[in-house]
């Protein structure tokens, strides 16, 4: 660096220190973003605990079925709980396991989904699609407004930021009368316009990455092998995203004009990328793909067999039944014992069947619309990087539905593993309890190559911008002389 830029760079930061209302507005950010992680971290430690007191009284649960195998014949009370431990009849129903999506370290600095899905679900061998669309109570004001985590800050906030900071290095100059001053000067006023900006950029990111190594430490163990490459990720999000807005204030400074064109110019395109664009794009695929959620909500109503004594009625669902699994069918008692646990049982599983259609559907439009979306993030970088931060985070859209996805693979194991024992007579040993279902969620390899691949874009598109300033200001330049 050499006298010039020193003394530009010096006079700059004389200047910056001695503006109070700058100073205000970066504290007001930093201040901004201190509550956006405690309220991330806030929202997801009451995920956690959540999730700690449904498996706690899951381990309390089946502590209890275990227990009652040394307990047997004893009191009523607990020969009531050994049966429920040891015969199907009542087991396959009964019987709730969790199956949960652990928030990630730093689902806290962008929640994304997580508060709009469920989290975790208790599942039995009864109906899968009445478990999944039981729906929980949930206020949709808060819903509707969103979250106020980091991710917010920085993707909403930030870019205003920027602006206020950015608008009139250049028109400013010509305002107060200096620019001339600064033309007679040995370096060009392209040149101390770009030390100018880059040097509010490196306040202002620095400030950005401050936070969000703040957030990143605060929320879990950065040096962790599951959260180093995650918190380098969301470190380079946060670079390329302050990168592209002031590539994109360099364009609009680059026309010199006054400040007025500067600064509606910049807020009229952060309203153009952060809400016009996904707003429109909204609007757009509900119409393109519109979703009915009543159909869902249809297959929460509890049904059941017309007449629940009629065993002749029974065996009928139990033989319509046995075709979808064979490997049911053999047992010498299979009409005769149990027979309405094995009628429900059939029944609840013909009724999915009955509805996998419909709920494959709904499912096919939502890949679509999110598949449809994709296709656009290109018009705004704003809600590739919202969703890049959600990937990172492991709270995006693609995840849940994997979650979702996988319930009904579990489902299957809980069903297999009771079925086997109710069509089949046969009890529930201690020593089944040593191979019950569990549930394990699949890690997406890709999921940070493909956000790598999005800041990829998104910073082409910051130089891009960047390098059409640089040649509308030279050219402006060249046309004065």
């Amino acid at each position: 660096m050499d006298s010039r830029m020193k003394t530009i760079v010096r006079y700059e930061w004389k200047s910056f220190v001695r503006n109070r209302f700058q100073l205000l507005l970066l504290c007001i950010t930093f201040g901004f973003g201190m509550y956006a992680i405690y309220y991330g971290n806030a929202e997801i430690d009451a995920q956690r605990e959540t999730i700690a007191a449904v498996t706690a009284l899951e381990e309390k649960e089946f502590s209890e079925y275990r227990a009652s195998f040394a307990n047997e014949g004893a009191a009523s009370g607990l020969e009531q709980v050994h049966d429920i431990a040891a015969r199907p009849s009542f087991a396959w129903f009964r019987h709730g396991y969790h199956a949960i999506i652990h928030p990630h370290d730093y689902a806290s600095l962008a929640i994304g989904q997580r508060d709009l899905f469920r989290y975790y679900y208790r599942l039995t061998g009864m109906s899968l699609h009445y478990q999944l669309f039981e729906n929980e109570l949930a206020n949709p004001v808060n819903l509707m407004a969103g979250n106020f985590d980091l991710s917010f800050v920085i993707i909403y906030l930030f870019p205003l930021i920027i602006i206020a900071f950015c608008y009139g290095l250049y028109s400013s100059e010509r305002e107060n009368g200096t620019l001339p001053l600064l033309q007679i000067q040995t370096i060009s006023i392209q040149k101390i316009t770009l030390i100018r900006l880059g040097f509010y950029f490196v306040i202002i990111t620095g400030l950005a990455l401050f936070i969000s190594l703040i957030g990143l430490l605060v929320s879990g163990n950065i040096l962790a092998p599951e959260n180093t490459s995650a918190a380098l990720v969301w470190l380079l999000a946060v670079l390329v995203y302050c990168s592209f807005w002031f590539g994109l204030l360099f364009l609009i400074i680059s026309f010199r004009k006054n400040s007025a064109f500067n600064a509606i110019s910049a807020a009229g395109c952060w309203i153009l990328l952060l809400i016009v664009v996904p707003a429109v794009l909204n609007v757009l695929v509900t119409v393109k793909y519109p979703l009915n959620s009543a159909t869902l909500a249809g297959l929460t109503r509890r049904t059941s067999l017309e007449n629940e004594e009629d065993q002749e009625e029974a065996r009928e669902v139990i033989r319509e039944f046995l075709p979808h699994r064979p490997e049911l069918q053999g047992s010498d008692s299979l009409m005769n014992n149990n027979l309405m646990p094995k009628a429900y049982a059939a029944f609840t599983t013909l009724k999915d069947i009955e509805n996998q259609k419909v709920v494959d559907d709904y499912n096919e439009q939502v890949e679509k619309r999110s598949s449809w979306t994709a296709q656009f993030h290109w018009l705004s970088p704003s809600v590739s990087l919202q969703e890049a931060f959600s990937t990172t985070a492991q709270t995006d859209l693609a995840t849940m539905i994997s979650f979702q996805n996988r319930l009904s693979a579990f489902h299957g194991e809980i069903t297999d593993f009771y079925f086997s024992r109710l069509f089949w007579d046969k009890p529930i040993t201690e020593d089944d309890y040593n191979r019950l279902p569990v549930f394990n969620m699949p890690e997406n390899e890709s999921r940070l190559s493909s956000v790598l691949a999005t800041l990829a874009g998104v910073f082409v598109y910051a130089m891009s911008l960047f390098i059409i300033g640089l040649l509308q200001m030279k050219r402006r330049i060249e046309g004065v002389k």
